[in-house]
């Protein structure tokens, strides 16, 4: 059996490469049938570009995205600093309110132990009795 050859040399592998590129890149091949040569720095200059756009628009969303965040970090930063102001204000108020009534439940105290103070003496000191003479034991 005798094998066929193609005449295929280096320039036409090229060839076909470049095309293949073109057609996936979208430009197929020009008018008149001959495709136009890409240059590897063409072809380097393409890929880098995509790739810039690409990292570019990564970078941006990601940035938005960060920015964001932040931004709802700090609104809810705000709502908790306002119901800690809120909090504050109430706890104030109602510590004022509670030494009011402990200064005036000791003014009302220190007026009774003084009362009742003075009522022993006056009992004590009192050369009759002021109060009847009882008995729990019933008479005989």
């Amino acid at each position: 059996m005798e094998s066929v050859q193609h005449p295929r040399t280096m320039h036409n592998v090229e060839r076909g490469v470049e095309e293949a590129l073109r057609n996936f890149t979208g430009h197929g091949a020009n008018g008149g049938g001959a495709a136009p040569e890409i240059t590897a720095a063409e072809r380097i200059d393409k890929i880098g570009n995509m790739s810039a756009l690409a990292i570019m628009e990564a970078s941006e969303t990601t940035a938005t995205d960060i920015e964001r965040a932040a931004q709802a970090a700090v609104d809810i930063a705000a709502d908790i600093m306002g119901e800690a102001r809120q909090l504050a204000t109430e706890l104030r108020a109602n510590g004022k309110k509670m030494g009011e009534h402990l200064q005036e439940f000791a003014v009302l105290a220190n007026k009774v132990s003084t009362a009742m103070r003075d009522t022993r003496a006056d009992v004590l000191n009192s050369r009759e009795h002021p109060l009847p003479m009882t008995t729990m034991l019933p008479p005989q």
